[in-house]
């Protein structure tokens, strides 16, 4: 089965341009626990605002731009100009569509499973953006300890990993299958085919496939409307196979 390249995801996005409470627009301040990612600005201009061990930064992004950032970076994109269109890359096919994405809320959102699922449900555009304004709340709590001191901001990040890591605790199990189906696989049919090379076999060859991905409908992200291109509930590629 053709999968991407690797086991990673793919989606564009266009970020939200609507107005957060303190007054910046953009998308959804969150942390993955598994995945690097990759933001590559297609369009427009804006920023990425990141915190991490190393205190509060703000990367500025224009077309042709690509930002990499490592699990435990909490990021959020900004996008002043409403003009911000990029392609998301990220590693662990599947894993940011199971939950390996957790909203920088308050403890009051964070402290259980119950309080975390209520903020985290959205079907409307509204209900996006309150999610979206709850976790600049808890970013800007983040912030608030950093400029208090480095010691204060890492050991406000340290309760924010520990909670992320409560409220994700019973999605380890669907993501390690995920983690073995995805970039796992890719990497046996890699050594797999160099086996064959180093034996002077090509006839794997024969199986060389392509296929052309068209995007799918638009959803509500994090950080603005989606656009991916596999079924979010199959993680099947979307798009036409060409025999």
């Amino acid at each position: 089965m053709l999968q991407m390249p690797g086991g990673i995801l793919m989606s564009r996005l266009k970020v939200y341009d609507t107005i957060a409470p303190d007054g910046q627009r953009g998308g959804t301040p969150h942390v993955h626990l598994l995945c690097t990612e990759m933001y590559l600005a297609l369009s427009g201009s804006g920023a990425v605002e990141l915190i991490d061990q190393g205190g509060v930064s703000r990367v500025a992004l224009a077309a042709g731009d690509a930002l990499v950032f490592s699990p435990g970076t909490v990021h959020r994109l900004i996008n002043p100009g409403g003009d911000l269109d990029v392609l998301v890359l990220m590693q662990n096919s599947g894993l940011p569509e199971r939950g390996d994405n957790v909203v920088s809320f308050g403890d009051a959102w964070l402290a259980d499973d119950a309080a975390y699922a209520e903020a985290m449900r959205v079907t409307t555009l509204d209900e996006a953006y309150r999610r979206r304004d709850r976790g600049v709340d808890g970013f800007y709590g983040l912030v608030r300890a950093f400029d208090e001191s480095l010691e204060a901001g890492r050991a406000a990040l340290e309760r924010f990993y520990t909670l992320a890591e409560a409220r994700t605790r019973s999605k380890r199990g669907q993501w390690a299958a995920m983690v073995e189906a995805g970039p796992g696989q890719a990497l046996e049919q890699t050594r797999a085919a160099l086996q064959q090379l180093e034996r002077q076999n090509t006839t794997y060859l024969s199986e060389a496939e392509h296929r052309l991905l068209r995007p799918g409908q638009a959803a509500l992200g994090f950080c603005g409307h989606l656009n991916r291109y596999f079924d979010p509930a199959t993680l099947a590629l979307e798009g036409i196979k060409h025999s």
